[in-house]
């Protein structure tokens, strides 16, 4: 790590930032990246760099960190979530960890171009305390330009907010599908590094051969989520049939696991909603019904 940290410093000084090129966009009209397996992000200043295993930088998502006096922008409405959600407001007990398992629904019946993103995430904020950032192991119903289809698929990704772009880090040769009964444990980790930065890892921690993501930022996670975020749906078949449940739901912070409630919300307008079944951080279990 002492070696990797060293290549990003002095990337950081003397490269000359590549570009990726995106390869699509998401449902909210934001660019769509797709960076090689093992690519790390890095919060420099308000950009975010992406650096190639190499250490060279790749791509710089650029101003997208907001600064204390400039408003945060409105997020776009294309996508709709139903989720539950916990604040983390002390900002020196921080999120160690945040862990949930999910069992892959069967397909809907009907597939008309609908896309879903069912995950546990975490959000960091930029310097006005809106979060900025959205860092997830997802699993994902329906085609982005990456992947996907009238199927399920798992993916690592940072979404910067509201309309910065998605990055997702695929690995060579390994098929992302995943098939109705499947058990997906995901984790977001937060590690340190011996730096002033805030290092997390969102993996699939039963799924061998799959991707991560590893991002630092200068702030610490502010918001932790579990839930789904939605887009094109407009009828009860185009939702899996069976309820969805995140169950083994853990968030630890750096004093343990505390006493705390999860918030639901919903803004879906095909009527999918949340209930906590079990509250708590740990072991709790939270449903998504369609």
């Amino acid at each position: 790590m002492v070696f990797l940290r060293s290549l990003i410093a002095a990337a950081i000084l003397t490269q000359t930032a590549l570009a990726l090129t995106p390869v699509g966009h998401t449902p909210s009209g934001a660019p769509m990246y797709e960076a090689p397996f093992g690519s790390r992000v890095l919060q420099v200043g308000r950009d975010m760099k992406v650096f190639a295993p190499n250490g060279t930088v790749i791509h710089t998502f650029a101003n997208v960190v907001p600064q204390s006096s400039t408003p945060a922008p409105t997020r776009r409405q294309a996508l709709s979530d139903a989720a539950a959600s916990v604040q983390l407001t002390n900002t020196s007990d921080l999120l160690e960890s945040l862990n949930t398992t999910i069992v892959v629904p069967s397909p809907p019946t009907t597939f008309n171009s609908q896309l879903m993103w069912v995950a546990g995430s975490i959000k960091i904020p930029g310097n006005d305390g809106v979060p900025f950032a959205s860092l997830r192991a997802v699993l994902q119903y329906g085609a982005t330009a990456i992947q996907g289809g009238p199927f399920w698929t798992i993916a690592a990704q940072l979404e910067l907010l509201p309309d910065g772009g998605l990055l997702q880090i695929s690995r060579p040769g390994f098929d992302p599908t995943v098939s109705a009964g499947t058990s997906i444990s995901t984790s977001i980790v937060h590690t340190d590094e011996g730096d002033a930065l805030f290092w997390y890892t969102a993996a699939f921690d039963n799924i061998p051969g799959s991707s991560n993501i590893e991002v630092g930022f200068q702030m610490p996670a502010s918001v932790a989520v579990v839930g789904m975020e939605e887009e094109g749906v407009f009828q009860s078949s185009e939702y899996p049939a069976e309820p969805l449940t995140f169950g083994n739901t853990s968030l630890k912070l750096t004093s343990g696991f505390p006493d705390i409630e999860w918030d639901t919300s919903s803004d879906s307008g095909s009527g999918a909603y949340v209930t906590v079944d079990k509250d708590g951080s740990e072991d709790a279990e939270i449903t998504i019904h369609f």
